[in-house]
């Protein structure tokens, strides 16, 4: 098989990938191949790789056709040709041979995560005595992993703006310590659009009731936390935090997503399988 023939296996391969065009949508480049002294010429352009006539290329790789050809027949990532063993070498951007060696990489990945409240992974940022566990919801975590989800622990908004053991709870004014959230809820927003842009399924989004930061379906002083009042009971609302990110979501135009709370165990309190239980169907 000759060289363009190889190539031509690689441009198969990657351009039949669904998550390439998402990948390439904002790079338009030239590349040269230089083979045994022979130049073969790519474009990135449309969201596809495609052969086109002779050009400059904004990135050159030279290798051998021996090299090429394991390459093609898997034996050696593009991305380890270029970047661990040397065995093609380029010239040009850092970046632009990063990107290229990436696009080919195998992926055994699910591309499915979820985002989930901090102190289910944890608990040392909540209250003494705030939780049944030791360091973390092991059986929620669990259920997670068991289904093959990627999972992204959001920051505690809490730990953050009032201190590792809350000691500014109800001293920093209401807009003050909105704003504070805001910001934190942004950064978290930034990474569902990262993860969006580039494909990957979000399965959900889980908060954790009644948190008067982290709740979902349900808070519990969040009135106090905020200086309002001395108000400590349940209600059926969303906590600061999660407010403040969905109303950044909605600003971004990012719709549909999937979030839903799952209710902390305290000492003492039964209810874990139910929890689990309401997890699973969530997941499935």
């Amino acid at each position: 098989m000759g060289t363009y023939q190889l190539l031509s296996r690689l441009l198969e391969r990657v351009n039949r990938r669904t998550e390439t065009p998402l990948r390439l949508k904002d790079w338009s480049k030239s590349i040269e191949w230089v083979v045994d002294g022979e130049s073969f010429y790519w474009e990135a352009s449309g969201g596809t790789l495609h052969d086109v006539d002779a050009v400059e290329g904004d990135i050159v790789l030279s290798c051998t056709q021996d090299t090429l050809r394991t390459v093609a027949d898997r034996r050696l990532p593009l991305f380890v040709a270029l970047w661990v063993t040397g065995d093609i070498q380029f010239q040009g951007s850092f970046a632009d041979a990063y990107r290229l060696g990436y696009l080919f990489l195998d992926d055994s990945r699910k591309r499915k995560v979820v985002f989930l409240a901090h102190c289910f992974l944890n608990i040392n940022t909540r209250f003494p005595q705030g939780c049944a566990f030791a360091g973390a919801n092991v059986p929620l975590v669990n259920t997670l992993l068991k289904h093959d989800l990627g999972i992204i622990q959001m920051p505690c908004p809490e730990f953050l703006c009032m201190g590792l053991e809350k000691e500014r709870y109800g001293e920093i004014p209401d807009g003050e310590l909105r704003d504070c959230f805001r910001n934190i809820a942004a950064g978290v927003v930034d990474q569902i659009e990262a993860y969006l842009e580039l494909g990957y399924e979000i399965a959900g989004i889980i908060g954790m009731n009644p948190s008067p930061s982290c709740g979902v379906e349900a808070s519990k002083g969040k009135g106090t936390m905020l200086g309002l009042d001395r108000d400590t009971a349940e209600k059926s609302e969303s906590g600061v935090f999660i407010e403040e990110m969905m109303t950044l979501a909605a600003q971004r135009g990012i719709e549909g997503l999937p979030i839903f709370g799952i209710r902390r165990i305290l000492p003492g309190e039964e209810g874990i399988e139910d929890r689990v239980q309401l997890l699973e169907q969530k997941m499935s």
